[in-house]
């Protein structure tokens, strides 16, 4: 009995798909169980079995490939920048394992494709090709201040926030709920730089210059009380405390469905001897960027421990409760966000990495109970 393969595809673009390449190895081709049909074109809209392949002379196999492109001439006879190509490939031989891929460029993107196993003989794909644009479109975009570049603009920009004296932006209420204080100026990527960027949406530098106006980082100043962490003195009791600079290299995740800072800039990605030279000139750039955007936010994460430990500063303090009242010691966590933003050509900005990393807490006292949200803040022995 024949060795088959059978590959339906629907064709979820508003164009065309035309064949442009077809080679048979080995085998017949046999398109809806007729031999010496090869490839055929596919409709917008349209589902059919597109190829199919059986093997030559019972058992010995079959090898073969195919490729659609985009029918990119518009209805007035003008061409359109296309889409991208679809290419198959299938080898199930008489004795070595299965291969087959299904691969794409530019705009398309394939669902529901399974690798076929090492063994066996008779496999039916059904896959879906659309257009990435067509997706992007209908995303869900969540609605939060970092996800609004307009808000985030807003903010005050400070060209040093190292200078920052972080004790000035201590309000004298409590507030559980994290604020944000200030961003610094824009940082813009260069365009020779932007392979570098992992964007999940535009995951080329084809699509990337199509597509792409900018992409830039910012980074947000933020602080909040920490309320698992009030300590309460006594009237005229005392207590000593610790204020942190640099305390944390962790990063923490700001916005789900959007990926990590480090992730959008690859910052985990090392190179391997086994690599391409493209691969490796691509490493290249991303560690380019990933050095630029370290300097200028001076980010800590991915070094050692012993520059960890010596950027890491702290200050002992100790503050006396009032005789006649008691008093609470609120730690105010300042933390640092690195946003990371892409403009389109249609002047739409997304965020599309983003992290978060504690860097100081500052102690405060309140001599009220802070849950009851009282608004003065007293002067004691350890204020500055």
């Amino acid at each position: 009995m024949a060795w088959t393969f059978s590959l339906r595809i629907t064709n979820d673009t508003d164009r065309d798909l035309e064949v442009v390449e077809s080679q048979l190895h080995w085998g017949y081709w046999n398109t809806d169980g007729e031999e010496d049909k090869g490839p055929q074109p596919i409709r917008a809209g349209e589902t059919i079995q597109a190829v199919g392949v059986k093997s030559a002379f019972g058992t010995n196999g079959y090898e073969f490939s195919c490729s659609w492109k985009d029918n990119n001439q518009n209805s007035e006879g003008i061409m359109q920048a296309p889409y991208g190509v679809v290419s198959l490939y299938v080898n199930v031989p008489y004795n070595n394992p299965n291969e087959a891929t299904c691969q794409t460029n530019g705009y398309f993107e394939v669902d529901g494709w399974n690798d076929i196993t090492h063994d066996g003989h008779n496999f039916i794909q059904n896959i879906r090709i659309s257009n990435k644009m067509d997706r992007l479109r209908k995303k869900e975009h969540i609605n939060s201040l970092y996800t609004d570049w307009s808000q985030v603009e807003a903010l005050t920009a400070l060209e040093n926030v190292k200078n920052v004296d972080l004790n000035k932006h201590i309000p004298s209420g409590v507030h559980f709920e994290k604020m944000e204080l200030f961003r610094t100026s824009v940082f813009t990527i260069s365009k020779k730089l932007w392979a570098g960027v992992n964007d999940l949406d535009f995951n080329s530098l084809y699509l990337k210059q199509r597509e792409v106006q900018d992409y830039f980082s910012v980074e947000v100043t933020c602080l909040r009380a920490d309320a698992t962490k009030i300590e309460t003195v006594t009237k005229g009791g005392q207590i000593t405390v610790i204020d942190e600079y640099a305390l944390s290299t962790a990063s923490k995740v700001v916005e789900e469905k959007v990926s990590t800072f480090e992730s959008a800039l690859k910052f985990t990605n090392k190179s391997s001897a086994s690599m391409t030279k493209a691969k490796i000139a691509t490493v290249g750039i991303e560690k380019e960027l990933q050095i630029e955007l370290k300097a200028k936010f001076n980010i800590l994460n991915n070094v050692t421990n012993e520059q960890q430990q010596s950027e890491k500063k702290s200050t002992t303090r100790q503050f006396n409760a009032p005789e006649d009242k008691d008093m609470d010691v609120v730690p105010w966590i300042f933390s640092k966000m690195i946003l990371l933003y892409r403009t389109d050509k249609n002047n739409v900005t997304t965020l599309i990495g983003a992290s978060e990393w504690d860097y100081a807490i500052l102690n405060r006292t309140h001599v009220y109970d802070v849950m009851g949200n009282a608004k003065q803040i007293v002067t004691t022995g350890g204020e500055q």
